[in-house]
């Protein structure tokens, strides 16, 4: 079949000015462009309207929807063909018994319905995907969450030589089989447990594939500028390009630096670094509930354990003593303002005030909370804030998303007008819920607000 677009508005990609003119679509390839020499079986008049090579998401997690949606229609409906994939340090693969049961920590969320499985490898997915006939072009990274999952299970502490020689050896088969990258999503266990010195050199086993480190930053709040120093520096060390995943300043006391962030990434690349970021085009992100609230040492070991331990009296009151002693570190008083106002009386007025910005969007069974922000649940319940979501995580088997509208949008424009970035959406399809919007609408938004 060869259709002939004609009379199109031409964005051909390359950074050049778009110009008028004509195009040749032969089997789903590109025959040409511009004069026909080739007799076509269909004509299209394109005039008013633009052609353009498909989008690549550089930031998705529809690698655990991809098997069971492969349409992938909420990606080809904004114009997408190309997704990156196991972002953040997660994904479907590689897999061993530890891995599955890390993911069964977040299962109904990630899988969105019964059934869902981790793959051993990259090849096994691939098969997967190619069987069932996916719409889009996937490009996965290795995901440093199964990696250290694989070898070290969820324990919460630094990697023996021998575990990252072990790590390197997983990394490097599935480069081998064809990964474009490593992923790190360091505000998520396991991958928070592990240390710079670690992941530089488990990142080094990429390098010969040319492969590109891309990382969900181990702060994108008050630590942010330090945080993208250590990105760069594991780049640096292991001597591949970076890439800062879902670039951002979050938290009102920290608009204003990505002036800073950008200003580290383009000494970076003056340096001769590969360094990249992307951005989605929203002044809300997408997580999990329990990575909000709970701290790192309550993950380790199993799903059950975090289930016991959000239920053992004790332990409760650490996690909620923990989880308010890290909000109060969000609080920048002067010296001598904090020695005559102690923080502590900010804190019930800043939790209230965050409490709101915070937006529950999917749960397992109570359905009643979607849409509502966690001060409307607390009040719904009639409970103290923290007992509420500890309540809600225990009831819903932690099976609960959020979307926290934590961003300014003057950072939002300063990162995406850099030459250095791209658009990614962060999202991944849901069926029930009311999702991040960021899933289904970021290119028509970006093209729509930020463009026109």
């Amino acid at each position: 079949m060869r259709i002939r677009i004609e009379n199109a508005r031409i964005v051909d990609g390359t950074g050049a000015p778009a110009y008028e003119g004509s195009l040749t679509i032969e089997d789903e390839h590109l025959a040409e462009v511009g004069e026909a020499s080739l007799p076509p079986d269909e004509v299209l008049d394109a005039r008013g309207q633009v052609v353009a090579p498909g989008f690549i998401d550089i930031h998705s997690h529809s690698d655990f929807t991809l098997p069971g949606m492969p349409e992938a229609e909420a990606k080809i409906a904004q114009g997408v063909t190309t997704e990156v994939v196991c972002n953040c340090g997660m994904g479907l693969l590689p897999a061993n018994d530890r891995v599955d049961k890390l993911y069964e920590l977040i299962q109904p969320i990630v899988f969105g319905e019964p059934g869902g499985h981790c793959y051993r490898d990259l090849d096994a997915y691939r098969d997967e995907l190619e069987g069932r006939g996916v719409s889009v072009n996937v490009a996965c990274l290795v995901p440093h969450g199964n990696v250290r999952a694989a070898v070290m299970g969820m324990e919460e502490r630094a990697a023996t030589s021998t575990e990252i020689d072990d790590m390197r050896g997983i990394v490097d088969g599935v480069m081998a089989q064809g990964a474009f990258g490593f992923s790190t999503g360091l505000v998520y266990p396991p991958g928070a447990f592990a240390e710079t010195e670690e992941i530089v050199e488990v990142v080094k086993a990429i390098r010969p594939y040319g492969g590109f480190y891309a990382t969900h930053m181990r702060d994108e709040g008050t630590r942010v500028v330090d945080s993208i120093e250590e990105a760069i520096g594991i780049g640096r060390a292991a001597g591949v390009g970076v890439q800062i995943s879902h670039h951002k300043a979050a938290g009102r006391l920290n608009w204003g630096k990505t002036k800073k962030t950008l200003a580290i990434l383009d000494a970076a690349r003056r340096e001769g670094l590969d360094v990249h970021s992307d951005v989605y085009p929203y002044t809300a992100g997408s997580t999990v509930l329990s990575a909000m609230v709970v701290p790192l040492w309550a993950f380790e070991g199993s799903q059950t354990q975090l289930m016991e331990r959000l239920q053992d009296p004790p332990t409760r009151e650490r996690i909620i003593a923990d989880s308010k002693a890290r909000m109060l570190k969000l609080i920048p008083l002067p010296t001598i303002l904090e020695r005559i106002v102690p923080k502590h009386l900010f804190l019930p007025a800043m939790l209230r005030a965050m409490s709101k910005l915070v937006v529950i969007s999917s749960t397992k069974r109570q359905h009643h909370y979607e849409g509502k922000s966690l001060h409307e649940m607390a009040k719904m319940r009639g409970q103290d804030l923290f007992e509420a979501i500890l309540d809600l995580l225990v009831e819903e088997e932690t099976a609960v998303a959020a979307i926290a509208h934590v961003m300014g949008e003057e950072d939002v424009q300063r990162v995406m007008k850099h030459p250095a970035t791209m658009i990614g959406t962060d999202g991944f399809p849901q069926r029930e819920g009311k999702p991040h919007p960021r899933t289904f609408g970021t290119y028509p938004r970006v093209l729509e607000r930020y463009v026109r």
